[in-house]
């Protein structure tokens, strides 16, 4: 593992760096999954928020489609000669309004409220890597990770409390428009439901009997 795994169901996703990974009882919770390899010393750092029932209910999806329209904006200007902080006030700017718009806040302002991160850092060796965050430059490896979080008791309707959803991928900065290196990973509502849909690999794994008196732990 790149960095210890960060898994919240429901409101432990809104939690940046939740680590506890204890809930057992979902419901019909979203669970929130910030995960990436190591390898030969480089880390990944993805992000996917998955609908426990395998539907996202409508609050759910709002959230979920808002966050994944904001990270399909950041891409388009992930290029060479953008600024880095420009990535995050294109965030900002995407999240504000959707927000406004699902009466979540009233003044565009406020989304910091649900936003408290930024939405990008370089990745390399270390899964937050140094940097002086300039201009972006080619071949530079970033996360994009807009997302959004609302806690249990949060001034906005109750139907939205409990919902946390980040959208996290790592992109390589080319010539003239980014890589998206975790692109097998789905990341639209509609593909994410139609993988959790799927059977795993693991219904049919049949574990070798253990001898007589012995325990697996």
């Amino acid at each position: 593992m790149g960095y210890p795994s960060i898994v919240g169901a429901g409101e432990n996703g809104c939690t940046l760096h939740y680590e506890e990974n204890s809930k057992t009882r979902i419901g019909t919770d979203m669970v929130l999954m910030d995960v990436g390899a190591e390898y030969h010393g480089y880390s990944a750092d993805v992000t996917r928020t998955v609908p426990s029932t395998g539907k996202f209910n409508p609050q759910q999806k709002a959230i979920y489609d808002l966050v994944y329209q904001a990270q399909e904006e950041i891409f388009k200007i992930c290029k060479p000669r953008t600024d880095f902080a420009a990535l995050n006030a294109k965030a900002i700017s995407v999240l504000a309004e959707g927000l406004v718009k699902l009466g979540i806040i009233k003044d565009k302002s406020d989304v910091g409220i649900y936003y408290p991160h930024s939405c990008s850092h370089h990745l390399g060796l270390d899964v937050h890597d140094k940097s002086n965050y300039g201009a972006l430059k080619e071949n530079m490896v970033i996360t994009v990770e807009p997302g959004i979080y609302i806690p249990v008791n949060s001034p906005c309707d109750k139907k939205w409390w409990g919902i946390a959803v980040r959208i996290e991928d790592d992109v390589r900065i080319g010539k003239d428009q980014c890589e998206l290196l975790s692109y097998l990973a789905p990341r639209k509502s509609e593909d994410v439901e139609k993988t959790v849909a799927e059977k795993s690999a693991l219904d049919n794994f049949i574990l070798p009997k253990l001898p007589e008196g012995k325990k697996a732990f």
